[in-house]
């Protein structure tokens, strides 16, 4: 058998295992609610992170029109506003553990700076600080799901300029003198690959802000989408579990205010594209942790008008209120605005969802059947031209950089 024969062997083995998972899963998809704080005089909340295990979200509820407070939701027990960090705070939640005992984010006491602060077990912790520092501040922006590790960022000086760092076990790291190719100005999410954790965020060169990647505590830029400028703020937002593959935005040479993009090592930058109609924008905010789905928003050349969107290498960009109507979910009325967060098997997500008059936005859990993935030709029906398809993704799949969304989807690994 010849080596390419071996590896479509191999690739078509992992494919008829995507298929029997697929047949297994349940088939209709779910949207639901997750309310708001008690006696509210502002009923608003905001879904930041969902678990990878799918079972507990957190973000933000508001108490009043000034006034946020961090929750944890777990269908058990619904939502829950946790314990205030600080004498009349303002708290949010920005990632979880996967059985939630640990929740990550950031407390504001009033008139006092933004603290980086733990929910152990349902009680807050201030992070600790580096030493020396005479005016600590910043923020935890994401946990392992087995809530060992966290990172985030540190102001030590008290000033705009922030810092990378990891807590491992309660102990505080400096990452901003790692090496690398550009500055590291801190994480925004960290992948459950090994130790040291690959980690996604943001560094700086003379440019500006860069997307990078810390590998084994190195750090690189993942370079921009083929044709755009170079210019742009970029931003890393999420990372799959094992670190090969990256969901952010950055400049584009077709899309005005940026484009939603994946990233991986034989690929480099990929343009995930937008949703026709008067788009200006596309922004990836969330990364399943397989690495399959990708999710975030698009914004019309309205202000302010924003719409969710999941994202996958066969059915490309979709809003989510479409992919919910064609299965005849009823959300009463209620549009997805964004995607913030999905699981590691790409089923469930959170994220912000508005009301018809687009006055109150709630945080939301959506459910959706893993998509079948022997479904090459996306039409619904797995055929002998699913297989044609196949062969053919994978042949144009040995280029990844010519042909990145085909390598995308023959991956299937993926490794």
């Amino acid at each position: 058998m010849s080596p390419a024969m071996r590896h479509a062997t191999h690739h078509l083995l992992a494919l008829g295992a995507a298929v029997a998972a697929s047949a297994s899963a349940h088939a209709q998809p779910t949207f639901e609610l997750l309310g708001v704080a008690p006696q509210t005089t502002y009923p608003a909340s905001r879904g930041y992170a969902i678990s990878s295990n799918g079972r507990i979200i957190v973000g933000i509820a508001f108490t009043a029109s000034d006034q946020i407070r961090a929750f944890r939701w777990a269908r058990e027990v619904g939502l829950k506003l946790l314990p205030q960090a600080g004498d009349r705070s303002l708290d949010s939640a920005y990632g979880a553990s996967d059985d939630g005992a640990v929740v990550v984010g950031y407390a504001s006491p009033i008139n006092a700076r933004v603290i980086p602060v733990a929910w152990v077990h349902g009680k807050p912790t201030i992070l600790p600080t580096l030493p020396g520092a005479p005016h600590p501040g910043g923020t935890a922006g994401d946990v392992t799901s087995d809530g060992r590790t966290i990172v985030g960022s540190l102001r030590p000086n008290g000033g705009s300029s922030a810092i990378g760092v990891r807590w491992r076990d309660g102990k505080v790291e400096d990452l901003s003198g790692l090496p690398g190719d550009v500055t590291f100005r801190g994480p925004s999410a960290i992948a459950e690959d090994e130790h040291p954790a690959t980690l996604a965020g943001a560094g700086w060169d003379a440019v500006g802000q860069r997307a990078v990647r810390v590998y084994r505590d190195r750090v690189s830029q993942l370079g921009d989408i083929p044709g755009a400028p170079h210019g742009m703020e970029q931003m890393a937002r999420d990372i799959g579990d094992d670190g090969r593959r990256i969901a952010g935005r950055s400049s584009s040479a077709t899309v005005r205010s940026g484009e939603a993009y994946l990233w991986s090592a034989p690929t480099g930058m990929v343009g995930l594209g937008t949703i026709p109609s008067v788009i200006m924008l596309s922004s990836a905010e969330a990364i399943s942790g397989d690495g399959r789905v990708v999710g975030g928003l698009t914004g019309a050349d309205q202000l302010y008008v924003y719409r969710g969107f999941i994202w996958d290498p066969v059915h490309r960009m979709r809003h989510l209120d479409a992919v919910l109507d064609a299965h005849g979910v009823d959300r009463q009325g209620w549009s997805i605005e964004e995607v913030n967060s999905i699981s590691r098997d790409g089923t469930a997500m959170t994220g912000t969802a508005l009301n018809a008059a687009r006055t109150r936005g709630e945080a939301f859990l959506v459910t959706l059947p893993p998509w079948c993935w022997a479904d090459c030709t996306g039409d619904d029906v797995v055929d002998f031209s699913d297989l044609l398809c196949f062969l053919n993704r994978f042949e144009r799949a040995q280029d990844p950089r010519a042909n990145p969304i085909d390598f995308f989807y023959c991956d299937v690994a993926p490794d």
